[in-house]
């Protein structure tokens, strides 16, 4: 972490004033880096159709470099870390096409991602790197790489959807319909918050809000399980099939639930084998999770930056039928909807971002052993998109990892399927891919059960 903001331009006062500084939250995520653990937002969109490299520089100069932060690195001034534009942008640095080894599968695809998951990025540069992956399957794959400092993972994904049409042939859109429709998806990934954020602007925090922080700072450690152990720097990821969201619907429709609330109890339950194959299950055990909540207010502009916070969630991992470990999920996610350890996290987080970088080690440290995975969950859109003229096919994305942790899921829909990723160090979990197929496991008997059995209320399982 030191040696690289070592590499930090320093400039001169004077010319420093007229740059902006990095809030105190960009700043702590901007140092959380770690050997082997960068804080890096990784993105991949797998197109059905080759993409030409000069047209993909031309979108990227068009769409992303108006984005201040794709154009600006970090310096050092007047007592701050600020943004300075780094002009003129070299693509080099940024942009990179290359060619897998024949066959160019998934595997591949994943190997490669992992390798480059485990590489920080240059900060004397601006922060962000693009990999277009020419000959993937029967099209190509875009990776794109982007420090958290930047922006939180709501506002990164409508950065590169921002780059998508909804035509092969781009076309004249209205610009008022494109706010509205910006606006759209900004309020559907800002749903599950609506009564978090009523709270921050409504209720008097007092005594609640001291003891959420109360409870946050003498949270015990994590217990030890096989899922978490000694991190060694190494990279492995991993992605599902293709989820139909009318399964996820038919689940919902037996037995209630948010989608959140469905795709949780699913991991838990993926979680769950991969313990129980390793005779490390108990009926009570639980697992503790890291889960980022949008606090970003209704808005039809792109911003970037982090509005987000994070809670703690416990998964009950013991309880084998379905319906039993739902309605805990369920309860459990209801009463942090309901409490104020959100906003009490952000605030530690954004006190770790004034204090000496030995310092936020220690901070980190002890964040990150008081969890076993960070879970995301962000919608994406609901029809099908093109970039440059070639059929978006999927949307991928991976959460970096807190200090400690070494598992990190992500839950994305796009265009009525549902992905679920899985990045994980490999001295913790060698191969993610048995994750992913206890989670493929576990949803297939949910639906088969729930597909077979109208009334079914989860009896008949393992």
């Amino acid at each position: 972490m030191e040696l690289r903001w070592k590499l930090v331009e320093t400039i001169p006062v004077e010319a420093g004033r007229m740059a902006e500084p990095l809030t105190d939250n960009d700043v702590t995520w901007a140092r959380m880096d770690g050997p082997g653990q960068p804080m890096v937002v990784t993105i991949v969109l797998l197109l059905d159709q080759p993409l030409n490299a000069e047209r993909l520089r031309e979108t990227l100069r068009l769409r992303l470099l108006p984005l201040a932060r794709f154009r600006q690195r970090v310096a050092w001034s007047a007592g701050r870390y600020r943004w300075l534009e780094d002009a003129p942008l070299d693509w080099t640095a940024h942009l990179h096409s290359m060619q897998l080894p024949e066959p160019a599968d998934q595997r591949l695809l994943e190997e490669q991602i992992g390798r480059w998951a485990g590489e920080p990025l240059d900060f004397t540069r601006p922060l962000w790197r693009c990999f277009l992956v020419e000959n993937y399957a029967a099209g190509c794959a875009l990776v794109f790489r982007v420090h958290h400092c930047i922006a939180d993972g709501v506002a990164l994904l409508r950065v590169f959807l921002a780059l998508t049409d909804r035509a092969a042939v781009a076309q004249v859109v209205d610009p008022q319909a494109e706010r509205q429709e910006q606006a759209r998806l900004a309020a559907k990934t800002a749903k599950p918050l609506t009564p978090l954020r009523d709270l921050t602007e409504k209720m008097r925090w007092g005594a609640a809000f001291g003891t959420a922080l109360l409870r946050q700072l003498f949270m015990m450690p994590e217990v030890r399980t096989a899922l978490r152990g000694r991190l060694n720097g190494h990279k492995r990821v991993a992605w599902s099939a293709p989820i139909p969201l009318q399964d996820i619907a038919l689940i919902r429709q037996r037995l209630g639930g948010r989608v959140n609330d469905v795709m949780l109890a699913v991991i838990a339950g993926a979680f769950g084998r991969y313990l129980r194959a390793r005779g490390e299950i108990t009926p009570t055990l639980k697992v503790r999770l890291v889960v980022p909540v949008n606090l970003r207010a209704y808005e039809e502009e792109i911003r970037l930056g982090n509005q987000f916070a994070v809670i703690f969630t416990s998964l009950p991992l013991g309880m084998v039928n379905p319906v039993t470990r739902l309605k805990a999920v369920r309860a459990q996610m209801e009463r942090i909807r309901i409490l104020p350890e959100a906003v009490a996290n952000r605030v530690m987080i954004n006190l770790v971002g004034r204090l000496p970088a030995w310092l936020e080690r220690g901070a980190l440290w002890l964040f990150g052993i008081k969890a076993t995975a960070v879970i995301t969950n962000v919608p994406g859109p609901e029809q099908p998109l093109y970039l440059s003229g070639a059929p978006l096919g999927r949307v991928l994305a991976w959460v970096p990892q807190i200090s400690g942790i070494g598992i990190g899921v992500s839950v994305l829909s796009y265009a009525g399927s549902i992905t679920v990723g899985v990045m994980t160090d490999s001295g913790v979990i060698a191969d993610p891919w048995e994750l992913v197929a206890g989670f493929e496991a576990e949803l297939a008997e949910w639906v088969e059960l729930a597909q077979i059995e109208p009334g079914w209320h989860g009896e008949r399982c393992r």
